[in-house]
């Protein structure tokens, strides 16, 4: 997984590295942390436009949509700021997770957007580093039982504290099922993952556990909806959890939406075995038909 910015707004997805947010084309999302000679945007342009020297800039993330991160420090600032760029095409998505971090704000800590803003050929956004790291940085890593409980408890208090029943953001869970179904009938790439958890289903296999998995009655709370190991930050002095980024995708679910995904990332980020720590933090019993629903359709690319 991607080694997450505490402010940011963009997909997680990725080998060492969300859906639907600034850059996800259907399943999950592969981007890249180092510039090309032939980006729209450049940090010696992104200076230009908010007044700093170049050198305060750094690049920190390009999506599979062209969309373009970067991160400086401004002169009397104690936490930097991140720089979301965007082709005018994909203002929609900017205002999508904007609209959703300030809804969810509320009841869990978030980075706070500035308004959508035309500049540098196309659309543009700011928003202030939460506080901490994210939990796949250097200390993550190096403590990954502290970083797993985080992840388990960012989750369990946005699930827990955020209100389903007045969330004006929604999934059609059954719509991209049907999507994904789609895909295994026509031989579409649906066993993309970072590791071998599809390699091995049959056809039958998945539909089977698509059929099942949309009989199940779902327990509707506010999803974060690519709640990756990167996407929580958390404070490297304590390991406490402090904060949830890249929103795009946040709306009421079932809770094994996330879970599913959650729990399935802490392999890729830090090695096997994690997974029952992860449940016990956050205090639910592994419902083995629903994770494997939820993982067929977050690897399952449906656009």
């Amino acid at each position: 997984m991607s080694e997450r910015h505490a402010g940011s707004s963009v997909p997680s997805w990725a080998p060492e590295d969300g859906t639907g947010d600034l850059g996800q084309n259907g399943g999950m999302s592969l981007g890249q942390f180092t510039p090309r000679p032939g980006d729209a945007v450049t940090g010696a342009m992104v200076a230009g436009l908010v007044g700093v020297a170049p050198e305060l800039v750094e690049f920190v993330w390009r999506n599979d949509n062209g969309g373009l991160t970067f991160r400086y420090r401004a002169a009397r600032q104690d936490q930097p700021t991140y720089l979301t760029w965007l082709p005018a095409r994909l203002r929609g998505l900017g205002e999508k997770a904007r609209a959703r971090a300030a809804w969810v704000a509320p009841y869990v800590p978030v980075p706070v957007f500035s308004e959508l803003r035309e500049g540098l050929g196309g659309v543009w956004m700011t928003s202030a580093a939460l506080p901490g790291d994210s939990a796949v940085g250097p200390w993550g890593k190096a403590h990954p039982e502290a970083a797993v409980r985080a992840i388990a408890t960012g989750l369990r208090r946005l699930h827990d504290g955020a209100p389903a029943a007045s969330c004006p953001f929604t999934w059609d869970i059954r719509a991209r099922a049907d999507a994904v179904r789609c895909a295994v009938a026509t031989g579409g790439c649906w066993r993309q993952a970072p590791d071998d958890y599809l390699a091995s289903w049959s056809t039958k296999r998945a539909y089977e556990v698509l059929t099942r998995g949309c009989a199940l009655a779902p327990d509707p709370v506010v999803c974060h909806g690519d709640p990756c190991a990167p996407n929580t930050v958390l404070s490297p002095a304590t390991g406490a959890f402090v904060g949830l980024v890249d929103l795009g995708d946040l709306g009421v679910a079932d809770r094994w939406a996330d879970l599913a995904i959650a729990s399935w990332s802490l392999g890729w980020n830090y090695g096997p075995g994690w997974e029952p720590l992860f449940f016990d933090t956050y205090g639910a019993v592994p419902d083995p038909r629903r994770i494997a629903f939820y993982r067929l359709l977050g690897a399952a690319p449906t656009g």
